[in-house]
Formats: C-alpha cells, structure tokens, sequence
C-alpha cells in the first residue's frame, strides 16, 4: 500500500467511525453496562479475595477458556465486555437500511466496506473502551493476590478476541428484517466461528502441547497465537462481508445473491476447514481458515471491465446544426 493511501485511511473510515461512536455514547446500550461492569467487577474482587474463592491459575494461552482456571473477575469481563456489549450490532443494520440512509452514504466518498467497517470499529472500540476501564481492579488483583501477568493477558485476549468475533457477527445478523432471520444467521455464524475456529486452531493447539516440554516451547506459543489471531480476523471479515451483501443496490440478471452465497460459505465453513486440517494432519488446518476468507471475498464483487477497455461514448444527443424559420406574425392577419 502506498504512503499517500496509508494516510488516507483515517479520513475514508474515520467520519463513519466517528458518527457511529457519538451515536453509540448517548445509548442505553452503552451505559448500563459501563457503571453495571463496575459494580459487578467490585463484587467479584470481594468475592475473589474476602470469601477466598480461587482467582484462578490463569489461562495458559488466549482462548483456551477453561472454567477451572477463571475467577469471578474474568467471568464478569468476559460476559459484558465479550458477550454482551458486542450484541448491540443487532441493531445497527437496520437504521442504515430501513431507512435507507446507506444509499446516501454511498452516494457520498463512503463504499460498502467502509460503512460496515466503520460500525465494527465502533462497537469493538466500545467494548475496548469498558475492558480497558477495569484495568484498576487487575491492579489491584496484582498486588493483593499476587495474580501473574502472563495468565491475566492471556485472559485480556480471550475476552477483546470473543468481542471482535460477536461484533462481526451480530453486525451480519442485523442486516437482514425479521428476527427470526436474524437470530438464525446469528446462530449460524456462531456455529461456524465455533466449529471452523475451533478447527482453524488445531495445529496451533497440536504446535503447542508438543513443545511445552521441550525448548521449542516459544516457537510453539508463537504459532498457537499467530494462528488464533488469524483465525479471529478471518471471522471478522466474514461477517462483515454478510452484513455488507445486504447493502447491495443492485445484481446482475447473471449473478447470484451474494448473502445466500455467502451464508452458504458460512455454513459450510466448519466441513472445509475440517477437511483442510485432515489433509495436513491438523499442522495446515489454519490454511482452511484463509481458503475460506478468500471464497467468500470473491463472491460478492461486481464485475468490472478491465483498465485497457476505454469506456462507452456518453449518450448525448448531438447538438442542432439548423433551426427552422420562426413564423411570421403578419401571415394570416386581416389588412
């Protein structure tokens, strides 16, 4: 990417960004859950500490969730800032299109991608914004528990890693008009980002438990981690080019829908990646997670005439060479 574009991107996805966030800071969406994660997170800290429940070992590695290993504090964390604020992208779709404010947005230097695009980081920056928030408990934690840093920012990516998946797919969800479409596409992509990622992560999970005895031990936390953040910026993609097949204005007679194509790709997700992961013995199952990216980026793109085609004369009437004679106003009148 050229410098010229690379400080062009905060101006073409900043104004989306910035009017999804003035609107998103005034909702009841947004604080409740701030001052409720608070109260809760104090109660978790008393409950940790005062009435010895465990503070948990940590998590060995970022979304390797265990029950066993979490205390009450990420438990809070994770059900408001993961689970719950990211929800609020069911209702960010539709006063786009009910409404039919994004065919003003595009008329505008806004694409597709950029309006969805601005949305996600919106409501990911949100629940961002109230994770970050809780860094005074973690401190806390730290010096009166003895907590380690290493389990607590694994625990830190679990909790931002589950927000961006739940955002992109609640995004995908709310473009389409009834709730039953909705709860159904919110499920199927659940299913999917739960079964593809879940086989996405089987080489690094394979990478990580072979070298944890041995002094490969770093190169297979690198690839674990590599591969999770992979998998979790593939998902995103996923939903938000669901969610940006429904701001489509127009088809070809010769092209398929691209939001059923795309749901189908969706739903098929966890059978290719499978399926990847069993050719490669599970070590390559991460290049199922990227085949699938790239199918569904391709299934939702206009078809274009190449650069060298010069473009279609303009249909404008050739102007008037000669104008007949104007009539005279002395014909026909009585001397």
């Amino acid at each position: 990417m050229a410098i010229s574009e690379q400080n062009d991107l905060p101006e073409r996805f900043g104004p989306m960004t910035v009017k999804e966030l003035r609107q998103s800071l005034r909702r009841t969406s947004f604080v409740y859950p701030f001052i409720c994660i608070h109260i809760f997170a104090t109660i978790a800290i008393y409950a940790e500490f005062q009435l010895n429940i465990g503070a948990g070992s940590g998590i060995p590695a970022v979304l390797a969730w265990d029950p066993d290993k979490v205390g009450p504090f990420w438990w809070v964390a994770m059900t408001i800032c993961g689970l719950l604020m990211p929800l609020a992208g069911f209702f960010l779709m539709p006063q786009e299109i009910e409404e039919g404010n994004h065919e003003l947005l595009l008329l505008t230097e806004l694409n597709r991608w950029q309006v969805v695009l601005g949305k996600f980081l919106m409501l990911w920056g949100l629940s961002a914004l109230t994770f970050t928030s809780l860094l005074p408990y973690v401190i806390i934690r730290y010096f009166i528990g003895g907590i380690e840093w290493g389990s607590e920012l694994a625990a830190a990516g679990s909790v931002l890693a589950a927000a961006a998946v739940i955002a992109a797919g609640s995004i995908a969800a709310s473009g389409f008009s009834s709730l039953a479409a909705k709860l159904g596409v919110f499920v199927l992509f659940m299913f999917s980002a739960l079964g593809g990622g879940g086989a996405g992560l089987i080489g690094g999970s394979m990478s990580l438990g072979m070298s944890a005895t041995n002094k490969w031990a770093f190169l297979g936390n690198l690839y674990y981690h590599v591969s999770v953040l992979i998998v979790v910026l593939c998902y995103c993609v996923l939903g938000l080019l669901v969610a940006r097949s429904r701001l489509r204005l127009a088809l070809m007679n010769f092209e398929l829908k691209p939001s059923s194509v795309l749901l189908i790709i969706t739903g098929l997700s966890p059978f290719i990646v499978g399926m990847v992961a069993a050719f490669t013995c599970g070590f390559g199952s991460i290049a199922g997670v990227l085949l699938l990216t790239y199918l569904a980026w391709n299934s939702d793109r206009t078809p274009k005439a190449p650069n060298w085609m010069p473009p279609p004369p303009p249909n404008i009437p050739p102007p008037l060479t000669s104008y007949p004679p104007a009539p005279d106003p002395q014909v026909g009148t009585a001397p």
